[in-house]
């Protein structure tokens, strides 16, 4: 069995999804996990793919002939999922540099980032922006949640910070 994390972008129209699901049904591949957005006019996916040695070829053959689309596909060895312990939600202004202070401060502690997603929006009242994000975090058993708790709360006056630290097993 292979499997493989593929990253594409191109133009996004409607079908796309569609006609990259078919191409992997079709190859007898198994899509495992994804992450597919459209961002600004254009499509942006992750996705993992399982598949037998068989049409492995096959597959990465047809997804690399989809039209419009810039693939990097990459040979994968699936591990164990990594149980996910704590989620971190961040509201605020807008501004330049917020995921890069977050990012620094959870690799200080050891953290690791699963996944993240963040957006921006107008804020009715002020008429600016509004940046969130969704952090979900493997903290080491060797960190101290307190610690790691107390500097996320002082990153900012303006941020709003929500650290679960319950851990989920």
């Amino acid at each position: 069995m292979k499997h493989f994390v593929i990253t594409l972008v191109g133009p996004d129209r409607a079908g796309l999804v569609d006609q990259i699901s078919h191409t992997v049904f079709s190859h007898h591949g198994n899509w495992q996990a994804s992450r597919l957005s459209q961002l600004a006019g254009q499509f942006a996916g992750i996705i993992h793919i399982s598949v037998s040695d068989t049409y492995a070829d096959a597959l990465v053959h047809s997804l690399r002939a989809l039209d419009g689309l810039q693939l990097l596909i990459a040979d994968a060895t699936p591990a164990s999922p990594s149980p996910i312990t704590h989620t971190l939600s961040v509201t605020g202004n807008d501004r330049r540099g917020i995921v890069q202070t977050l990012s620094q401060l959870l690799a200080a502690h050891g953290v690791t980032i699963n996944k993240l997603n963040t957006q921006t929006q107008s804020a009715a009242n002020t008429g600016g922006q509004i940046f969130t994000a969704d952090f979900y975090l493997t903290v080491p058993p060797t960190a101290d949640i307190n610690v790691l708790h107390e500097a996320l709360e002082t990153l900012s006056d303006d941020l709003i910070v929500d650290f679960d630290s319950n851990f989920i097993q």
